[in-house]
């Protein structure tokens, strides 16, 4: 999920209104919205972040901090042609973004409210001939700068809180996160390919040696031209026992037969730092998770509390 205000405000929908001139002075939380979506440095982004949230970044990683400031520049991480993105000089919107193809996005302001050091902004985001929808964002006056807290897309239901510690937390330990999602990924394709074929060979069950789900099978051909050859689990995966972006897979046939049962574990190759979590997944199709240093059974939690 992108994070970043401008995104918010300049990719959603909205039937454009005619509205005077729309200057925002220095020092106004309106500037600070335009700077933020103009910036080319992630620091000229991050001065306008709350300062919990700056504090928070600091306590990261290099590379999950680069992380953190790479996803504030959105412009420049988009695939294909970069977004032109301006304030018009006649003033007739807040923002306006060029995007492929000639598509047009445009900000306006609609109602601003400045108390003390909050701030309360309301925006009409889109392009010509589309429904209309708004945008609210809550500001705060940090340490001598206005400070983005909070983006409510409208009925879209999306409300982006840049207060909120899970704004930063996400980017920590983005590596150990990837590989564990990646190692369940895994299991469940692991377990889903062992299902099929304990279907399609019933005499059978589940197998003693994963390498015979990457054994090609025939198959009745849509075109009905002939029989088609299919497997059940690419080869880097059909084995025993293998190693996968920082987990380790080990599968056990516990008994066989069309009634059967096996487990297939993962766990971390280096743990705390290829991964927190150990997992397993047997014939139920779900997955056991353990933060112990040690292999995951069928009796520990199942991932995320779903039974």
């Amino acid at each position: 999920m992108r994070h970043a205000l401008w995104m918010a405000l300049l990719l959603l929908p909205w039937a454009a209104t005619e509205l005077p001139a729309q200057a925002a002075p220095d020092g106004t939380p309106e500037r600070a919205i335009q700077d933020m979506a103009l910036a080319s440095k992630p620091e000229e982004i991050m001065k306008h972040l709350p300062v919990s949230a700056l504090d928070a970044v600091k306590t990261l990683d290099p590379e999950d901090r680069l992380a953190f400031e790479t996803s504030l520049m959105w412009r420049q991480s988009s695939p294909g042609e970069k977004p032109d993105l301006e304030i018009p000089g006649d003033g007739h919107a807040f923002l306006v973004m060029h995007g492929p193809e000639a598509q047009l996005s445009e900000a306006y302001l609609t109602d601003s409210v400045v108390t003390g050091g909050d701030a309360v902004l309301r925006f009409a985001v889109g392009g010509p001939e589309r429904q209309g929808l708004e945008v609210q964002v809550w500001m705060r006056f940090e340490e001598g700068e206005w400070r983005i807290r909070e983006v409510d897309t409208g009925r879209f239901g999306r409300r982006i809180r840049f207060d909120d510690p899970e704004f930063v937390e996400r980017f920590r330990n983005r590596q150990q996160k990837a590989n564990e999602s990646l190692a369940t990924s895994t299991l469940y394709t692991v377990s889903y390919a062992l299902q099929r074929y304990a279907e399609v060979r019933p005499d059978v069950g589940f197998p003693d040696d994963l390498s015979l789900l990457a054994e090609p099978i025939s198959g009745d051909a849509d075109d009905d031209s002939g029989d088609v050859s299919f497997s059940f689990l690419s080869a880097d995966l059909a084995r025993n026992d293998f190693v996968r972006e920082g987990y380790r897979f080990h599968y056990q046939l516990i008994h066989g037969g069309p009634q059967g049962a096996y487990l297939i574990t993962a766990r971390p190759v280096d743990r705390g730092e290829s991964g927190r979590s150990a997992y397993c997944i047997d014939e139920t199709a779900r997955i056991h998770q353990t933060d112990e240093d040690r292999d995951a059974t069928s009796e520990d939690p199942v991932l995320n509390g779903n039974e």
